[in-house]
């Protein structure tokens, strides 16, 4: 007897790009080294998303093919994406898979401006994507470089996570 055969549900993949632009007064090499080498000294905690307990790193390896991850210690953690091209104090990619499902491209591009920095950040993804989801990634990558990082380097109180708004 022939079992039936059980067709795959298709879902159709949505595109969007989110971009982020903000100024820094730092200089971007010290923006470029709060984005990579000191960005576990402001990453929150609650923006951490894998499982498990115990202390929680968060850790970017600056090189081609370095990863952007979460050490949960014990050989366990969580990779957010892989760098796919850097140009040091100018520019970094890094792509990854995440929820939904999703691919995403993460674009950090640095301009020097007198005093300051110019950081902008676009997130370009696909896969099972909607407007609250989009509306989440928007509100929380402000709240890391606008918020987080801003305060980090700048010398301010770093913001707290209000997950209640949009």
């Amino acid at each position: 007897m022939k079992k039936p055969t059980t067709l795959p549900i298709l879902t159709p993949a949505q595109v969007a790009d989110i971009t982020l632009e903000i100024t820094l007064r730092a200089t971007p090499q010290a923006v470029w080294q709060a984005l990579t080498d000191d960005i576990g000294r402001w990453w929150p905690g609650v923006f951490f998303c894998g499982s498990g307990a115990g202390p929680r790193r968060f850790l970017l390896e600056a090189w081609p093919g370095g990863r952007m991850w979460e050490d949960h210690g014990a050989g366990n953690g969580l990779l957010w994406g892989t760098v796919v091209n850097l140009h040091r104090e100018q520019l970094l990619e890094i792509a990854g898979t995440a929820w939904g499902p999703c691919t995403w491209l993460g674009r950090f591009q640095l301009t020097a401006a007198p005093g300051s920095t110019r950081l902008r950040f676009t997130e370009s993804a696909i896969g099972r994507l909607d407007e609250a989801t989009l509306a989440g990634k928007d509100k929380g990558w402000k709240f890391l470089f606008d918020g987080c990082l801003r305060a980090h380097l700048e010398g301010g109180v770093p913001p707290e996570w209000d997950d209640t708004s949009r």
